[in-house]
């Protein structure tokens, strides 16, 4: 089992590790993953679109495999429901799942990791990766997102032009 803490904001800002941890750990046969939101003040699209990613290429490798977000709060869990996911990222709202090794985290965490700046084209692109993800799983967010991604396909050009 791979096991994230958030806390504090999961933005775009922090997804670059957090794929890469997941992508790991999916690469050494962790088939269970729980993304623990207790101390996460907000969460935005990108970061959703990550976990989403994460949870269709475990669904295509294993269909036992899973994963869940626990502690959520009604702010977060209403972010992720409203966007279609709910049939590939489970959702623990009421705190049963996990118990024993809800306790062991809280016990055993001392230093969370943080995060690397990514370079700019590579940040983008991985936004725009995201929110193109968040679309093909539920077509009724092409029109919560089709601005971003028109956006972020213009910066990306523009990114690439000047480089």
């Amino acid at each position: 089992m791979a096991w994230v803490k958030v806390n504090g904001k999961a933005t775009h800002e922090h997804v670059e590790s957090l794929k890469r941890f997941l992508r790991g750990r999916l690469e050494m046969g962790c088939r269970q993953f729980v993304i623990d939101l207790e101390n996460c003040s907000g969460i935005d699209s990108t970061f959703i679109g990550i976990l989403y990613t994460a949870a269709a290429s475990l669904d295509q490798i294993d269909s036992e495999g899973q994963l869940q977000v626990i502690n959520p709060g009604e702010r977060n869990h209403r972010s992720i429901s409203k966007l279609g996911l709910d049939h590939l990222i489970k959702i623990d709202g009421s705190g049963d799942a996990w118990r024993r090794e809800r306790e062991l985290v809280k016990e055993n965490l001392s230093n969370p990791s943080g995060h690397e700046v990514l370079d700019k084209c590579l940040h983008t692109q991985l936004v725009l990766d995201a929110h193109e993800a968040l679309i093909e799983a539920n077509e009724e967010n092409r029109n919560r997102f089709c601005d971003v991604v028109e956006f972020l396909r213009k910066d990306l050009e523009a990114q690439t032009v000047d480089n």
